[in-house]
């Protein structure tokens, strides 16, 4: 007894140490979480022990018993919150546990008649909670399919099967003895450590999706005043873009006659080249942002265009956190690829209708984009495969990202772009590298 005992304190100081240390660093729910599932454990300990060295009665049964509820709560919260479902729903089903499963405890230990009722029901009510909890992280596994998820359903599922074991217990100071529960407990530790990518294998994930450097050793106020001299260039080259080049397109752009054939082409010329400086002004501006900002500006830009030629353009742009997260170089390569087959749409297409999708595939962790109109197709070579400069740029920015890109096209009914971005092996890879 005094083993197991020693054994889950250090587990449980461990974690919270590690999980409040994090906490306070990261402010991140997933840390606080795992830290009040670890104080609640700490203290459950505590009293079970007292309880086994001063022998069994009515209130230290039922101190346990209240302690073994409140860190069944607290494992779900931990566990809810790491497959990321958080906010009031999680609240007050968990809120709703407490309060009814203390009324049942309270009937079943100080009630007067119906104590054994009063306790089955005090299971039920706590197995029903959890059975709701892992039900909960199924449904959000079946919709994300990230392995967050499945590590929460696996702790769920494990924590269903230990409780019932230990919840029927009829002497309640033997919870928490057996080294199973010991396993358990170490499992959700390294569940925490793995959900939030803390290892050395997070320090390159993250370097790669933002580009951000480690520090490694220079003078950390030198570095400090290098970015900052580089970000200033930055801004005024776009700037200078913006003022200089831009505005005298626009001044061209005005005297130009937009009746006149001739003039209608070159106008639609200067808007794509326009258009292009103005992406580019934006990537300088805004490197970081996510593909769903970036997706943004371009809608912003080409409106007026597509207006003007009269295609209507259907936009389905999820807003999602996994295409929040696509950032950086990889986030610019497909707005690159967007921008060219919407220059392609106005300019050769003469398509009446557009439509871009961008959405995240749970099945495959996949992101896609995909632009389709209803024109009149795409050019062939005598060998039958597609011409342009654009399409071969597209592939090379589908390359370069790591993606795949296919088009499809028939002569008079439009075209079909087609491009897939893994969003996750990358990382599933380091992470088993570093294992």
């Amino acid at each position: 007894m005094i083993a197991s005992a020693l054994v889950g304190s250090l587990l449980a100081l461990v974690a919270l140490w590690g999980a409040w240390g994090a906490w306070l660093k990261h402010r991140n729910s997933i840390d606080l979480s795992l830290s009040v599932a670890a104080l609640t454990w700490l203290m459950h300990l505590a009293v079970t022990n007292a309880v086994q060295i001063s022998g069994t009665s009515v209130q230290s049964a039922y101190v346990t018993d209240a302690g073994f509820q409140v860190l069944m709560i607290s494992i779900s919260f931990f566990l809810l919150t790491s497959a990321g479902i958080e906010g009031r729903p999680v609240y007050i089903g968990l809120g709703t546990q407490a309060v009814l499963g203390g009324l049942a405890l309270q009937w079943s230990h100080w009630g007067s008649t119906g104590q054994q009722l009063a306790h089955e029901l005090w299971i039920m009510l706590n197995m029903l909670a959890a059975l709701v909890a892992v039900a909960s992280i199924a449904r959000q596994v079946y919709r994300q399919r990230n392995y967050r998820g499945w590590l929460a359903l696996a702790g769920g599922v494990l924590g269903i099967g230990i409780s019932l074991d230990d919840i029927m217990l009829p002497v309640a100071s033997g919870r928490l003895d057996s080294l199973l529960h010991h396993f358990y407990a170490a499992f959700l530790l390294v569940m925490w450590h793995l959900v939030t990518y803390r290892s050395e294998s997070s320090e390159a994930i993250f370097a790669e999706s933002s580009g951000f450097q480690p520090y490694t050793g220079f003078d950390r106020s030198q570095v400090d005043l290098t970015a900052s001299a580089v970000a200033g260039e930055r801004r005024r080259i776009a700037q200078d873009l913006h003022d200089g080049v831009a505005s005298q397109l626009v001044s061209i752009l005005s005297s130009l006659d937009d009746k006149a054939p001739q003039q209608q082409a070159v106008a639609l010329a200067l808007e794509n080249c326009l258009l292009d400086l103005k992406m580019t002004v934006d990537a300088i501006d805004n490197g970081n942002d996510s593909v769903i900002e970036a997706l943004g500006r371009l809608r912003y830009r080409v409106q007026h265009s597509l207006d003007k030629l009269g295609i209507r353009m259907a936009w389905k742009v999820d807003m999602c956190a996994e295409l929040e997260a696509l950032r950086g170089d990889k986030a610019q390569q497909v707005l690159r690829i967007a921008q060219e087959c919407l220059a392609n749409v106005m300019r050769h297409a003469h398509a009446t209708q557009v439509e871009v999708v961008c959405r995240f595939l749970p099945e495959s962790e996949q992101m896609l984009l995909e632009v389709r109109d209803n024109g009149a197709g795409i050019g062939r070579s005598p060998e039958g495969r597609p011409v342009g400069k654009g399409l071969a740029s597209m592939r090379r920015r589908a390359k370069a990202a790591g993606g795949e890109l296919i088009i499809s096209s028939k002569v008079g009914t439009g075209t079909r772009v087609r491009f897939t971005l893994p969003l996750t092996s990358q990382r599933f890879a380091l992470i088993r590298q570093a294992a």
